[in-house]
């Protein structure tokens, strides 16, 4: 994926923040949700994040017996999600809204998007 400097800048965050549902371990979601919720992007360009840029690279953590439960590398992410290819062309049959671990995440991210509202 070809990014600008800028655009890396505001997206890596994002990656290491959502990289947090595929650990070993139970998430922080509402951690994980105000880093999404502090991002320029909508909730919908925030799925596609997860499923197109973070999922791909780190998925099969979830299968792994002695998976990864510290955090992932940081420049070991940002470097797998930039040298893969765009989005994947195949998407799975059932809809992105009710796959793990958005699900789980909407919730916290609509949550926390309404209170950076409110206190604005």
């Amino acid at each position: 994926m070809k990014f600008s400097a800028e655009e890396l800048e505001i997206r890596r965050p994002i990656w290491i923040a959502l990289s947090e549902l595929y650990l070993d371990t139970g998430p922080d979601w509402e951690r994980v949700a105000e880093s999404c919720a502090r991002s320029p992007f909508a909730i919908p360009e925030i799925r596609r994040i997860l499923f197109d840029e973070v999922h791909p690279v780190v998925h099969l953590n979830l299968w792994s017996a002695a998976g990864v439960w510290d955090g992932f590398d940081q420049d070991w992410l940002i470097t797998s999600i930039l040298v893969r290819k765009r989005a994947p062309v195949f998407r799975l049959p059932w809809p992105e809204e009710r796959r793990y671990p958005w699900r789980e995440l909407k919730p916290y991210l609509v949550s926390a998007r309404e209170r950076r509202a409110q206190a604005s």
